[in-house]
């Protein structure tokens, strides 16, 4: 029987560590995802630190299960890009001494393959900088796990053979897929191989092709069927309820785990 493993992000909780994790658990999450930019700053915690807090979260029920570091920028952007991979490299050596080896990060769009008006290829750059990434992953034992959902899937597919220096992995968001129009239980069978994190998040669609967040259950996806492909494809990974659209977050993330557990359950 395929087992769901739920995960909730510690930023809906608060910004006290110690009583947003009891709050996390409370919820009845096995895990928790934490911001390693803006949620918990590597430079506070030694050793003996990360210890403490691995000690505190067992103590909870909970393990430190993925972690994530937002950069204002694409790795296609050549502003600053080498303090911003210098920045990720470190953020994956940070989780794997945190007791996780999936980081999440948002990559930017993919630039078409071709020169630009600067006589540059930023793709080759992309594939470059998401290379270096792989190889760091490897050597520490982490694995990059990249948000796809804002370009094309055949895109994506494209840029992930050109990776090849260690695994790389895609962040799923069934709600950004939906918002799109696109069905995420087909789009997910298309990339179920090199899936490592999932998110539960929801989305309406608007009549002029926008889409606004809502909590879990409330939107437009078909999550006993969400579930359901994740079973077949014996997904092993977290399903982590985060920022919701709502007014409550915390409360909608609760509901959240509760639902899907429901869900598989039933």
């Amino acid at each position: 029987m395929h087992r769901l493993r739920c995960c909730v992000a510690l930023s809906v909780f608060g910004t006290r560590l110690k009583p947003t994790l009891k709050r996390a658990a409370a919820t009845g999450a096995e895990g928790v995802l934490v911001d390693t930019r803006y949620g918990i700053d590597p430079a506070e915690f030694s050793a003996t630190a990360i210890r403490h807090l691995r000690k505190h979260l067992e103590e909870l029920g909970l393990v430190l299960a993925v972690t994530s570091f937002p950069t204002r920028r694409g790795f296609a952007d050549r502003r600053d890009l080498e303090a911003r991979v210098e920045a990720v490299r470190g953020a994956m050596s940070f989780a794997r001494a945190l007791g996780t080896d999936v980081v999440t990060l948002g990559i930017g769009p993919i630039p078409p393959d071709e020169v630009n008006e600067a006589g540059r290829n930023d793709r080759d750059l992309l594939v470059e900088v998401l290379n270096d990434l792989a190889r760091h992953g490897n050597h520490v034992g982490a694995i990059p796990v990249i948000d796809v959902a804002a370009c094309d899937l055949e895109t994506f597919k494209t840029l992930l053979e050109d990776v090849d220096a260690g695994p790389i992995g895609v962040d799923f968001d069934p709600a950004a897929w939906t918002g799109r129009g696109i069905n995420p239980v087909e789009t997910f069978r298309e990339l179920f191989d090199v899936v490592r994190h999932v998110w539960a998040r929801d989305a309406v669609r608007a009549s002029d092709g926008s889409y606004r967040e809502v909590p879990v259950g409330r939107g437009e996806v078909a999550w006993d069927e969400m579930l359901a492909v994740l079973a077949e494809a014996e997904y092993t990974g977290w399903l982590t309820a985060g920022a919701s659209g709502g007014d409550d977050p915390a409360n909608d993330a609760a509901h959240a785990v509760s639902m899907l557990r429901a869900i598989a359950a039933g």
